[in-house]
């Protein structure tokens, strides 16, 4: 058998989850970048401050050395003696002494590691270009890279006190490959550095460096002050600074995707495909239930008699059944002809649902129509078929509402047991019937009373109901019983018409309770 390929839907999954995937490795790669890239540069900043804390030095000596020389009257034996020192502990390779007059240097003494560092010290600077940029201040004044076998760094000092015009000026010695190499308990030992006079990566600037420049990859840079110009340092790094785990993280975020993937994949193709075997099972179980659902409403109407026509009042009856269950419910209504004049109505209301209120309900009207039919008034009946139930033994109750109406003198008389009055509509208002209600049925046996009698104005209507008409859950029932009152609407047309739209307006989405209408119009 061919396996059924993938629905849309479960290759839309697959394809979003790659694609998130991919955007999550991408912002993790981004990421891991940005932190490299961060700490790069803390790391940067932290050696350029390391190194600037050592610059000083070099200017702290040059300026003790200028300070000697001003006080002693540039006497070239102590000049010779302080700076003898300086040559053995430090990279200086040459320290001399000058004096600037009218723009002419003159050389006062000189200390050189050996002869030819300080003849050519002597021969580099006889025509003092650099020492005419030099004069009395607390900075210490830097020359270019200068040429030779070593190449050679020069530093001048000229105390900012001096009136003399004497000027120290030392030159250090680069090494000769500019290789700087970095011991391995160096915090910075995994970095690569290169070292630049100025304040960019000039390469005829290179002071020193780590590798051989220019250093690829990632670099970072700082620069720090260095008397009268700066230092510039740029460093990268082949590591992963930020961890192996962030530098994996992106190939995990894959790895992971991938497989969330196919997981959500398999879970929707596997959710949808039995999704389509429950939509199968809810539409055979939707055609089963309005199967049932019609059987027990046929019943329900078929337990429900047929209105008679009476010259005078127009009669007008729903029953709409609830959308809670299929099971047929409690809810009737009733109308007795008793002779040309005289009629007898009934709305009751069994409690709960099924066989056994269906049973309670029929029981209850016909012996109200046998009563009725042996010539017993309507106080009289409603005490009757009170003792047809019990709810200790039955577990049912009835609400019942029974109507006498005397067409010759529009006079209606009403007895309730535990059942809501009718509403009177007339004259363009309408308003409930008031007056005492007695206990359901079932619930006393008490003998029952009339509970309101009263004369039926000209063309007025009289509308019944149930309580499935008028309650809602989680409502005050006031609130129904306004609704219900606001929603009538007596504007001639037949009693059908002014039903229809009353359970439009009350039921539009239907009611978890049957309802029952009766609606009752005097014609003169």
């Amino acid at each position: 058998m061919n396996r059924p390929l993938p629905r849309p839907l479960t290759l839309v999954v697959v394809s979003v989850c790659i694609v998130l995937a991919l955007g999550l490795a991408w912002v993790a790669r981004a990421v891991n970048a940005h932190s490299n890239h961060r700490l790069l540069t803390q790391q940067v900043e932290q050696a350029a401050a390391s190194l600037s804390s050592a610059l000083p030095v070099v200017q702290s000596r040059l300026s003790q050395t200028a300070e000697v020389a001003m006080q002693t009257n540039a006497r070239s034996d102590v000049f010779s003696r302080f700076t003898a020192s300086q040559l053995k502990a430090s990279g200086i390779v040459a320290i001399s002494l000058w004096q600037i007059k009218d723009g002419t240097a003159r050389q006062l003494a000189l200390e050189a590691k050996s002869p030819l560092t300080g003849l050519a010290l002597v021969a580099q600077h006889l025509d003092g270009s650099f020492f005419a940029e030099v004069h009395p201040s607390d900075q210490l004044f830097v020359t270019k890279i200068l040429p030779g076998s070593p190449a050679r760094l020069g530093y001048a000092s000229m105390p900012a006190d001096d009136t003399s015009g004497l000027l120290v000026y030392a030159e250090s010695a680069l090494p000769a490959d500019r290789r700087l190499t970095m011991p391995t308990s160096s915090p910075f030992h995994d970095l690569k550095f290169a070292i630049y006079l100025g304040t960019s990566a000039d390469p005829s600037q290179l002071l020193e460096a780590t590798a051989p420049t220019p250093i690829g990859g990632q670099t970072a840079s700082a620069s720090v002050p260095f008397g009268n110009t700066a230092i510039t340092l740029v460093g990268s790094s082949d590591t992963q600074l930020a961890g192996g785990l962030s530098g994996a993280l992106a190939w995990i975020v894959l790895a992971v995707g991938a497989a969330v993937a196919l997981a959500s994949g398999s879970t929707v193709e596997y959710v949808a495909r039995r999704r389509a075997v429950a939509e199968g099972l809810a539409e055979d179980n939707e055609r089963l239930y309005r199967q049932q659902r019609d059987i027990a409403t046929t019943l329900q109407h078929a337990l429900l008699p047929e209105v008679p026509t009476i010259d005078g009042v127009e009669i007008g009856t729903r029953y709409f059944a609830g959308v809670a269950g299929i099971e047929v419910g409690g809810d009737w209504y009733d109308v007795v002809r008793i002779d040309a004049q005289r009629f007898v109505f009934f709305v009751g209301d069994v409690s709960g649902r099924g066989l056994h209120a269906a049973t309670a309900m029929a029981s209850l009207r016909y012996a109200a129509r046998a009563y009725v039919a042996q010539g017993d008034d309507i106080a009289t009946v409603l005490t009757k078929v009170g003792g047809l139930l019990d709810i200790e033994t039955d577990r049912h109750f009835a609400t019942l509402l029974a109507g006498d109406v005397d067409l010759a003198k529009q006079r209606v008389s009403l007895a309730s047991a535990g059942h809501f009055l009718p509403l009177l509509v007339s004259g363009g208002t309408a308003e409930f019937i008031t007056g005492d209600i007695e206990p359901p049925v079932g619930i006393a046996s008490s003998p029952q009373s009339i509970t309101a009698s009263f004369d039926a104005p000209p063309k007025a209507t009289l509308i019944a109901f149930t309580d499935g008409a008028i309650e809602r859950k989680g409502e005050d029932i006031d609130v129904g019983l306004e609704r219900l009152r606001t929603s009538v609407v007596d504007d001639g047309k037949p009693i059908d018409a002014l039903l229809d739209r009353l359970i439009a307006q009350l039921v539009p989405n239907g009611a978890d309770d049957d309802v029952v209408i009766l609606a009752l119009r005097w014609q003169i």
